[in-house]
């Protein structure tokens, strides 16, 4: 019986337990109140609890709770501070800093209307002004709320001379009209007059800062604001066109490891201004220049939202890794373009397109998937990229290697952009420059951690992961070719090993057009066009290679990785009174062109 008994009163003990013993909750998001019960969402999921208690829709409450009721609410003040920069574990807040994110952390999305639902990481676009954010009690990042974003601004991240780097030794400006400096953390808030000379300097993780002559070092992030900033310690154009960059909207200098980085947040309209003239020639009128306008617009907004640079804190850099930016002066009929289609981007099932864009064809377009892959095969779903036959007529391309060698030699060929100099190209090589060249390249591209990936190494037909000193080249075959006619795996066969190349790039980059490479003179000879020596990589991977005489010779077509916009086919079509919607629709299949920018 006094078993039963104390069995009884533990029974009693845990039932009572469980009722009032009270659980608490970190930050729960309240969604609706209803008489005696309050919905929220906790960790991502619906809960209910019952409490008279009753909060606006939203609010984030730390709480207690019991079987019974839930109590002890406490309201999470939201945080309104952007996010400069994303890095594993913490946030660069603009005002309070580097701050810790907590172990489980959880982002959501509210709608114009207030509707919430749960999202991830990268919904957080850094720079932006439409985030919430709630610490804990132990001061960490856990809940974000992301509100509608603004696509009106970018950020730029601005290189060096000849655009070799993002990291800046030191940072000499002149403003051209009355500008303002500032720090938000730190007090600093200067007027700067016309003709202000700032130079900026790294100094351990520090900025040295001098105006004026007069110097004084700040820790955090800096900012000049203005319309016409000066960077003089970068040049751009080439030979007797040289010129310092002119920058308007805002300069953040930020330190980090190997130097300071220059952020430009500008306007987007104004930053395409820049960008339309780097990018395409002007030869083409203005329908031409709103393809290049549109198709940057959307390339410039698909890059934003997908956060390639978010450790870096901007979402373009300037250069052909982007969109090359400011290496021309702003020119009037690509300010016209830009203006004539602002805002106006294109979009597939509601979601802005990655608008890649080359020079030259080969008298064909090629599927996303036949350019970017990862190592083993997989690719992103980019179905607006794809196949297309620029020849004119569209005879049937190729079905075999023979038949590619021909269709690369062939100069009187006719496609869309065929009067154009890399239209069809060829380099030469002997036997001993070609081996001499790739032992250098190959080498390279196998130090590489990614790039290693994309080669693959025999010796006595087995796999190997050492590659050798590469001795006689006996020949180069294609192990895959896409569709269209793109190379997408190459067979380098040496007398010791055999390495496979594959993916544009690397096949591109691993075949130099240059002496630095053979050590003998090297040329890339157009079907138009002087000769061309120290070219660098092969124009595209649209080639095929012929063996004879001691010599191998790659006969090739077209400039640039061949998915997207020809620009100089986007040139022809547009002298020929095409509108711009209409060529954009010949190159990206299936897609939405229309305004997401309002005035």
């Amino acid at each position: 019986m006094k078993k039963i008994v104390v069995a009884l009163i533990t029974f009693l003990i845990i039932i009572l337990g469980i009722l009032f013993f009270p659980r608490s909750v970190e930050q729960g998001i309240v969604t609706s109140h209803n008489g005696d019960s309050i919905t929220m969402l906790v960790n991502g999921k619906v809960k209910v609890y019952k409490t008279s208690e009753n909060f606006p829709k939203l609010t984030v409450v730390d709480f207690k709770y019991n079987l019974l009721k839930a109590f002890n609410f406490k309201v999470i003040t939201p945080i309104t501070d952007r996010v400069m920069v994303k890095n594993t574990g913490n946030y660069d807040l603009e005002s309070l800093g580097t701050t810790n994110l907590s172990s489980k952390t959880y982002y959501y999305i509210v709608d114009k209307d207030n509707n919430i639902k749960p999202s991830e990481s990268k919904s957080l676009i850094i720079g932006k002004n439409n985030l919430k954010s709630f610490k804990t009690k132990n001061g960490e990042l856990k809940t974000f709320f992301i509100y509608p974003i603004d696509y009106s601004n970018m950020r730029v991240g601005i290189s060096t001379t000849g655009f070799s780097s993002v990291y800046h030794n030191k940072v000499q400006i002149k403003t051209l009209e009355p500008s303002k400096l500032y720090s938000v953390r730190e007090s600093l808030n200067v007027d700067l007059p016309k003709d202000s000379v700032i130079l900026l300097e790294k100094d351990g993780s520090n900025i040295k800062l001098t105006v004026n002559n007069k110097t004084t070092v700040y820790k955090n992030r800096l900012y000049i604001k203005g319309n016409s900033i000066d960077i003089q310690s970068i040049k751009r154009g080439s030979g007797s066109s040289t010129f310092s960059p002119s920058y308007s909207g805002v300069l953040e200098f930020s330190t980090f490891d190997n130097g300071i980085y220059v952020v430009n947040d500008v306007n987007l309209e104004d930053y395409l201004k820049k960008v339309v003239p780097s990018e395409m020639p002007l030869s083409g009128g203005v329908e031409a220049l709103k393809c290049q306008a549109v198709a940057a617009r959307t390339y410039a907004i698909s890059d934003m939202i997908n956060n390639r640079y978010a450790s870096l804190g901007f979402y373009v850099d300037d250069s052909t890794r982007s969109q090359v930016y400011n290496n021309i002066p702003m020119q009037p009929l690509a300010t016209e373009a830009v203006d004539a289609t602002k805002g106006i981007i294109m979009t597939y099932e509601g979601t802005p397109i990655d608008a890649k864009y080359y020079s030259t064809s080969a008298g064909t377009g090629v599927n996303y998937s036949d350019v970017w892959f990862n190592a083993d095969g997989t690719s992103d779903n980019r179905p607006y990229i794809a196949n297309n036959n620029y020849l004119i007529p569209k005879i049937e391309l190729p079905k075999n290697e023979e038949s590619w060698l021909n269709f690369y030699k062939n100069t009187s060929i006719k496609a869309i952009d065929s009067d154009y100099p890399y239209f069809r190209w060829k380099v030469e090589y002997s036997t001993a420059g070609l081996t001499t060249a790739l032992n250098k390249t190959l080498k390279s591209l196998y130090s590489g951690e990614t790039s290693k990936k994309y080669l693959t190494i025999y010796q006595n037909s087995k796999q190997t992961n050492t590659l050798p000193e590469l001795k006689e080249l006996q020949d180069i075959k294609v192990v895959k070719r896409g569709e269209n006619g793109i190379a997408i795996e190459i067979s380098f066969i040496f007398s010791n090993a055999t390495v496979n190349v594959k993916g544009d790039s690397y096949i591109r980059s691993s075949i130099k057009c240059s002496q630095e490479y053979t050590n003998e003179a090297t040329k890339l000879t157009r079907f138009k066009g002087d000769p061309l020596t120290n070219v660098g990589s092969l124009p595209s991977s649209f080639f095929s290679c012929e063996k004879k005489d001691g010599k191998f010779t790659l006969y090739g077509g077209g400039f640039g990785h061949g998915a997207g916009m020809s620009q100089y086919g986007a040139i022809e079509l547009s002298k020929k009174g095409i509108k711009y919607a209409d060529i954009l629709n010949l190159f990206y299949k299936d897609v939405k062109i229309e305004k997401v920018i309002k005035d």
